[in-house]
């Protein structure tokens, strides 16, 4: 797994020592105040089939939210769906 940002989606860590380092030489925050999953111009209805299952498989395992969490689809088309 990996996390994007902080700040810009451009700065794409993976999950573990890796964020913790970056995170730690760089000054930024760890605590996560929103989640944004996202998906470019031409994004499939798979893309947010993946979010839908991870968030069923989220809410199974009886986990809840600890922050707001966004999905952004990238057309009008996938989000009608």
């Amino acid at each position: 797994p990996a996390l994007n940002g902080p700040f810009t989606p451009d700065l794409r860590n993976t999950l573990g020592n890796e964020i913790k380092n970056a995170a730690s030489k760089n000054g930024w925050p760890m605590d996560v105040s929103a989640s944004l999953i996202g998906s470019c111009t031409n994004s499939s209805y798979e893309d947010m089939a993946r979010v839908a299952s991870l968030v069923e498989q989220a809410k199974a395992a009886g986990l809840e939210l600890q922050c707001p969490f966004m999905v952004s689809p990238g057309s009008e088309q996938v989000r009608a769906t």
